[in-house]
């Protein structure tokens, strides 16, 4: 995913089967196993704070399958593998 959009010259990544994307540039991992980051929903940027270990959005569970495809997209890219 990173790298297709390195070739397009894009720091956003497309979230698969969601409308979101994903800022990868503001992404920060954050001790044990978090990650702060920017992403886009209908072009409006927003903040969020996931743990990919316990698999919480913004403190909580995921409330829809595009949140928790979010929290899966942004661990991927953090850790590699959505642990």
């Amino acid at each position: 995913m990173i790298n297709q959009s390195v070739a397009q010259q894009s720091t956003v990544i497309a979230v698969p089967q969601t409308s979101y994307q994903l800022d990868y540039s503001s992404l920060q991992a954050t001790a044990p196993y978090g990650a702060n980051f920017t992403y886009l929903s209908a072009g409006v940027p927003l903040a969020a704070q996931v743990d990919c270990q316990q698999g919480l959005f913004a403190g909580q569970s995921p409330q829809s399958a595009s949140e928790a495809q979010l929290l899966n997209t942004a661990c991927q890219v953090a850790y590699g593998n959505g642990s």
